[in-house]
């Protein structure tokens, strides 16, 4: 049986043609160039910002979310609903990005201490301040329906004292800041 001889010129244009075929048919839209360019430091640094900027939603969408739910829950209950507090917001987001970091899972920070003294460290002023914590649920529905069911954090999110509400989220971490003045 004869071999197939494919000359080297032809082998290269062949694989050229294919390779062009297939960068043409995933980067549809784009110009030639753009689709023939390497993927340049640049280009990746810009990814890595992209998700960031993604990531980055999908946490304030949770905690957007976990706001949502617990107003539901005090409007049920006969209670005002809370307003969200930008200051309170970047702390309790603060506050899960630290757990994650130290790899602890305590109202007590190795960083910043009580959450009484991370409000003062952030210039809060309260008269009533509370804080729920919690770690694993993978939506807000699943956190708030744990809280709901602890009495502790329940009577957090249903203390008439409390007006103002931040929430964080980082990485499987939730993290509620309360305060009334």
């Amino acid at each position: 049986m004869d071999k197939l001889r494919v000359r080297p010129w032809a082998s290269r244009m062949i694989c050229t043609t294919l390779a062009a075929l297939l960068v043409g048919t995933f980067y549809l839209g784009m110009n030639a160039e753009a689709a023939a360019a390497p993927l340049s430091k640049a280009g990746v640094i810009s990814k890595q910002v992209q998700l960031a900027a993604m990531y980055a939603k999908i946490q304030a969408d949770r905690a957007a979310k976990v706001v949502e739910l617990v107003n539901k829950e005090r409007t049920n209950a006969g209670l005002a609903s809370l307003v969200v507090h930008d200051k309170l917001r970047g702390l309790a987001k603060d506050k899960a990005i630290d757990l994650y970091k130290h790899n602890y899972f305590s109202h007590t920070s190795p960083t910043y201490g009580s959450p009484f003294d991370m409000m003062d460290a952030y210039n809060i002023t309260f008269r009533y301040a509370g804080e729920n914590i919690a770690k694993g649920q993978r939506t807000p529905e699943e956190v708030v329906k744990d809280w709901m069911n602890s009495p502790g954090h329940r009577a957090n999110i249903l203390n008439p004292h409390y007006k103002m509400i931040g929430v964080g989220y980082f990485n499987g971490l939730w993290v509620q800041e309360f305060i009334g003045k």
